[in-house]
C-alpha cells in the first residue's frame, strides 16, 4: 500500500480519529518481545508518560495484501474500542508508524 493510500484514508475524519498522532517509538520503551503470529508481533513495553507497563501489538500492513490488511485494521481498532470488560486486557489506542499498526493493551 502506497503512502498515498494511507494519507488518503486518513483524510476521513472517522478513520483518522482511531490512530493517534504521536510517534510510538518515543512513547514506548523497554520493549521485549513475547510472541509472533501470523499477523504481527507481541511486546511488553513501558510508557514513557505513565510509565505503565503494556503490551503492544505490532502490524505490518505493506505488501501485496496491504489494502486488505490496512481495512483489517481500520475494522479491529473500531471493534477494540467498544470492548469493556474487567476480565479483559484494556484497549488504550492505535499509533502508526512506517506501515504498522501499533495497538496499546493494558491491564
Amino acid at each position: 500500500m502506497s503512502s498515498t493510500i494511507l494519507a488518503q484514508s486518513l483524510k476521513d475524519p472517522e478513520i483518522a480519529e482511531l490512530f493517534s498522532k504521536e510517534d510510538p517509538e518515543k512513547r514506548f520503551t523497554d520493549f521485549k518481545k513475547v510472541s509472533q503470529g501470523g499477523f504481527g508481533a507481541v511486546f511488553f513495553a513501558r510508557d514513557v508518560h505513565t510509565n505503565d507497563a503494556v503490551a503492544i501489538k505490532r502490524i505490518p500492513f505493506s505488501g501485496k495484501k496491504a489494502m486488505e490488511r490496512w481495512q483489517g485494521i481500520i475494522k479491529e481498532v473500531r471493534f477494540l474500542r467498544t470492548l469493556k470488560h474487567p476480565n479483559i486486557v484494556e484497549y488504550k489506542g492505535c499509533y502508526l508508524r512506517e506501515h504498522r499498526a501499533w495497538e496499546r493493551f493494558k491491564r
